[in-house]
């Protein structure tokens, strides 16, 4: 007899995540981009019952292999799947592919490519592995680890050669990674995930829009044989497959997921795919899923006056905490000050200016400013003290903080923080204007504990029968809980989805 196990998915949930994380402007721009028209299809979202959903289920299909969820990891996934020959859908509930990686900017990080031997730049997998090891890989499988070094490349291979997607000749430096590994799409991350999807629609790979995975289907033996799934219009679908892919997302868009697993950054505003819930990581966990995770998260800078990375977090300003003090080198890794920030007790800091810095910006950036300071997010005053004191942050702390940052661009050498000469501009004509910035998250570091082959481990360790994994809902097998360099989770997404896709197709058609 065939059972189904549904996870803590109840709609109570789902709405508080949706209603209290609203879209973005960028997000709005994709919906659009996506097609609005298909909309009515929509998402419900409930707990399915047990036994009983299947038998009552409207309709029953077979496929080789079902995917749960449309970003990079899922298409791809999809495509690898189809093009090996298995009868592949992917389902997404969305009602256009609405994953984290097509908001992306489009880095893919890898050693030993083509591009990297364009550009004369001597590298290997081997040297990717040592320094995955040093920053937190060490403290995870070390075969999950060597399989990233040694794939990832091939990935970008994959991407640039067959997909003939375009790339930036430039091979950029990334993290605190000494050798550029940093491969970047021409435009951003939909140059990839368009191309994936081409891929995988010429394979035939069906995709299935506004349909809702509500459990994953196992028998008595604990094996998936498919998932039980809502349209828009209320219909319930079983999907008999020989083998399931959750590649369904991070859950930074799930309030009580981020306080359960990642609670530093409960509260913290984010700006990933508007589907990234979490109720895809929840399924697995219910039929007794292992979850990795050591509570980090992705994230960038923020500005509250507009979503992305603002060009007003300028690296050429002075960057002070609450208290007034500076704390970093304002030119270093946004992804350390991220972090940084993310553990201050207000997850704020603040960025300081002088007139001839809102001078220079160009008149979209000056209505942005402008923005900031009707609705009090900025200040702005004769002195640095003043404009500091109207924000609530210790004013005579920040001038303090200017004056001292004015000697060392004076001397033109940073001491205290390291800032190179070039972005190390005095700040000097009156008047001056403090804006508050923040952080903002781009991805949950935690999932599934998964193997080489991408097939999720129960928390014996042991393969879950015909269940496997890609992306972001299963990272933490990868990642520890600080993001090792940008592009390390785009490619993260489309290996796992390559090798996910064609393992479960090849198990599917043995």
């Amino acid at each position: 007899m065939t059972g189904i196990k549904t996870g803590r998915t109840a709609t109570a949930t789902t709405e508080r995540t949706r209603a209290s994380m609203p879209l973005t402007r960028r997000q709005f721009a994709q919906a659009l981009t996506g097609g609005l028209a298909t909309m009515a299809l929509g998402s419900l979202f409930g707990c399915a019952p047990q036994q009983a959903a299947a038998a009552e289920a409207h309709e029953t299909v077979d496929f080789d292999v079902v995917v749960l969820g449309g970003g990079g990891a899922g298409v791809t996934a999809a495509g690898q799947a189809a093009a090996a020959g298995a009868k592949t859908v992917l389902l997404e509930k969305m009602a256009w592919l609405a994953g984290s990686s097509s908001l992306a900017i489009g880095t893919f990080y890898g050693a030993g490519t083509q591009l990297q031997k364009a550009a004369g730049i001597e590298d290997d997998p081997s040297g990717l592995l040592d320094y995955f090891l040093s920053r937190g890989g060490d403290k995870l499988d070390y075969d999950v680890q060597k399989f990233c070094a040694e794939h990832f490349g091939e990935t970008i291979d994959w991407l640039t050669g067959e997909l003939g997607v375009l790339f930036k000749e430039t091979v950029s430096k990334k993290g605190k990674d000494p050798v550029p590994r940093g491969h970047n799409c021409a435009n951003n991350a939909m140059d990839a995930l368009r191309a994936v999807t081409a891929y995988a629609q010429e394979h035939g790979a069906e995709f299935h829009f506004g349909t809702t995975v509500e459990s994953l289907v196992v028998d008595d033996g604990g094996a998936v044989t498919g998932v039980l799934a809502k349209r828009g219009n209320g219909s319930t679908v079983l999907y008999n497959a020989k083998n399931a892919i959750v590649s369904t997302g991070g859950f930074c868009r799930n309030v009580e997921m981020i306080d359960e697993y990642c609670p530093d950054y409960s509260g913290v505003y984010t700006e990933v795919g508007v589907g990234c819930t979490g109720e895809g990581l929840q399924m697995g966990l219910d039929i007794g899923a292992d979850y990795v995770g050591h509570g980090g998260t992705n994230g960038i800078l923020a500005c509250p006056v507009e979503p992305g990375q603002s060009k007003l977090i300028s690296n050429k300003a002075l960057w002070i905490n609450s208290k007034g003090e500076r704390f970093a080198n304002e030119a270093g890794q946004t992804h350390d000050i991220y972090y940084d920030v993310a553990h201050f007790d207000d997850q704020k800091f603040f960025a300081v200016y002088d007139q001839a810095m809102v001078d220079a910006l160009d008149e979209d950036l000056r209505s942005k400013l402008d923005f900031g300071l009707e609705q009090g997010m900025f200040a702005k005053a004769d002195t640095v003290a003043e404009a500091a004191a109207a924000l609530g942050i210790d004013g005579a702390a920040a001038q303090t903080a200017l004056d001292a940052y004015n000697e060392l661009a004076a001397s033109g050498e940073d001491t205290q923080f390291k800032k190179k000469a070039e972005n190390l501009v005095p700040l000097a004509e009156a008047p001056f204007y403090v804006l508050t910035m923040g952080v903002c998250t781009h991805g949950s570091f935690g999932g599934y504990r998964v193997n080489t082959e991408f097939q999720v481990l129960d928390t014996d360790g042991q393969p879950i029968p015909h269940l496997y994994a890609a992306g972001e809902v299963c990272c933490g097998t990868f990642i520890y809980d600080d993001y090792p360099a940008g592009g390390c989770g785009l490619n993260w997404s489309y290996t796992s989805g390559r090798f996910s896709g064609a393992n479960a197709a090849k198990a599917a058609l043995a």
